[in-house]
């Protein structure tokens, strides 16, 4: 039979100080990453503020721009009927460039000075006109808001419920816009998105409201919806 014997384990205190010494040391590494963590986190949103105000900037001096040459072609306009045909059509384009740097501007202003909407994906800037009886043109804007502010793509859902012969339907938006063949839209964007189209309702359908669902294309089922009631814009 082997003769057990007992272990005896020297206390050393000095083995107590270096286990102290590494726990201590543990702590003040642990600090420090915290702080170097925080200070990269700082100084990427600081640099993407920097990025949007640069962009603004460039969007405000492009208006500039394009108001100028309308002035310079109003101020030429005075010729024959044909050249004032074609200062006609140069203003309509300019016009219409003006319109959509402003929106630009609008939105990039209205992403900066943002402090207090929920961080993800949303619907914003939501609007009805009503070009005849059975058309109406939709416009809304896709947004997302991060910490790391990136080009991501998204799936979008746009359904449109009304009353047909007093039942009630709902249908999407590939049923009523032949521009969009398929459903969910893919769209991809960093900041926002701006959505528009033309809807052709059919006969007897009274619409009433629309959604609109947002998610990441790597989400399967988290699925970002906000309702809107049917209303022309005056």
């Amino acid at each position: 039979m082997r003769e057990e014997r007992p272990v005896v384990v020297t206390y050393r205190r000095g083995q107590r100080l270096r286990w102290i010494g590494l726990a201590i040391s543990a702590v003040i590494v642990t600090f420090f990453v915290g702080r170097f963590w925080d200070g990269q986190k700082s100084t990427e949103l600081l640099a993407e503020k920097i990025r949007l105000e640069n962009k603004i900037d460039a969007i405000e001096s492009e208006l500039m721009l394009r108001e100028e040459q309308l002035r310079n072609v109003l101020l030429s306009s005075e010729v024959d009927q044909v050249a004032l045909e074609n200062t006609r059509q140069q203003m309509v384009i300019m016009q219409r460039q003006i319109h959509m740097r402003d929106e630009d501007l609008r939105l990039y202003r209205d992403l900066l000075q943002d402090n207090d909407s929920p961080s993800g994906l949303s619907v914003s800037d939501f609007n009805l006109q009503r070009l005849d009886p059975r058309r109406v043109r939709y416009r809304w804007v896709a947004r997302q808001k991060n910490s790391k502010m990136r080009l991501l793509s998204v799936y979008a859902y746009m359904e449109i419920h009304g009353k047909r012969d007093g039942t009630n339907v709902v249908l999407s938006l590939s049923e009523l816009n032949e521009q969009v063949k398929t459903m969910p839209l893919k769209i991809e964007f960093k900041y926002f998105s701006i959505q528009q189209g033309i809807l052709r309702l059919p006969d007897n359908f009274e619409p009433y409201n629309v959604r609109i669902s947002l998610k990441y294309a790597w989400e399967t089922e988290k699925l970002i919806t906000q309702d809107f009631a049917w209303k022309y814009e005056v």
